[in-house]
């Protein structure tokens, strides 16, 4: 057991910042009987340190709270800071963006209504857009975790393979699962939210699928159902779109020329397309009705 002083050098981390950590429960020291002074144990010591690196990281104490208190996992922690700490970098860009943008060098010729002004019209600008892209992201990860697959490194052939090559992959990938349901089409858990699995054989081997049982229960918080629906529309036809129009570029100049060849060239090419996205449809078609 160490005291205060002992873990203070051994952290890096202050003594009145040992306290503060204790006051939000992050850490719990033990008490000598005699004297009352704070105890330190390698447990006490080592999640010291984990807070210093999490704190160095920007997280926030009541987020490093809810990760040592089992309420997300690490994976999910990290990723979530990542996503703020991407914000406040776009946001000190913008920062320095406009400080560039004030070419007063004296406090009282500073026009700070002008400044304001142009600094709301801005954010305006670009609020729409910016929730756009917002939205487009989060329907993305949403279909993320709706289905997902993977190539197992054997064949699945029984129940046990299968469930060992789910689990190999949730660890490979820092997700927490749950096997609820072991079996050729096992069933698992992924934060609460029920999964289905099988597998198919192809060209190249072995997939492992896995789809969420509802996923129309699964829509970003404060988004539409219609909102999100059309925004899967985009999401999945988007890159076949474009493909299509950078396969097909010379096509589209050639039609635009009015040359015989090209309209046919291009007649071809849309039914293509069009076949294109009735095999995606066919594909996801559970997905969109879902």
């Amino acid at each position: 057991m160490k005291s205060i002083k002992d873990a203070a050098a051994e952290t890096g981390i202050s003594e009145q910042n040992i306290r503060y950590y204790e006051k939000q429960g992050l850490i719990i020291p033990s008490r000598n009987s005699e004297n009352s002074y704070r105890e330190y144990s390698d447990e006490n010591i080592n999640r010291l340190k984990m807070i210093r690196l999490f704190r160095k990281l920007d997280m926030p104490v009541s987020q490093i709270r809810r990760l040592f208190d089992g309420e997300v996992t690490l994976g999910s922690a990290i990723h979530s800071q990542i996503r703020h700490l991407e914000t406040e970098k776009n946001r000190m860009e913008d920062a320095i963006r406009f400080c560039e943008k004030i070419s007063e060098s004296q406090l009282s010729d500073l026009d700070a209504d002008h400044y304001l002004i142009e600094m709301e019209n801005e954010e305006k600008k670009g609020s729409v857009f910016s929730e756009l892209i917002d939205d487009y992201k989060a329907v993305l990860r949403s279909e993320m975790k709706r289905s997902f697959s993977f190539m197992p490194d054997v064949r699945c052939d029984n129940p046990r393979e299968f469930t060992d090559e789910l689990l190999k992959f949730a660890r490979q990938e820092g997700i927490d699962i749950v096997i609820t349901k072991e079996g050729m089409s096992p069933r698992f858990e992924i934060d609460g939210v029920e999964y289905n699995a099988y597998r198919t054989s192809g060209r190249y081997g072995i997939t492992v699928h896995c789809e969420m049982t509802h996923p129309e229960d699964y829509i970003p918080e404060g988004m539409s159902e219609k909102k999100y629906n059309r925004y899967r529309v985009i999401s999945i036809i988007a890159i076949p779109l474009l493909l299509f129009i950078i396969c097909n570029f010379w096509v589209f100049r050639e039609a635009l020329l009015s040359e015989p060849e090209g309209w046919f060239g291009l007649i071809i090419g849309i039914i293509l397309f069009a076949a294109d996205l009735a095999f995606i449809y066919y594909s996801y078609g559970k997905n969109f009705r879902g």
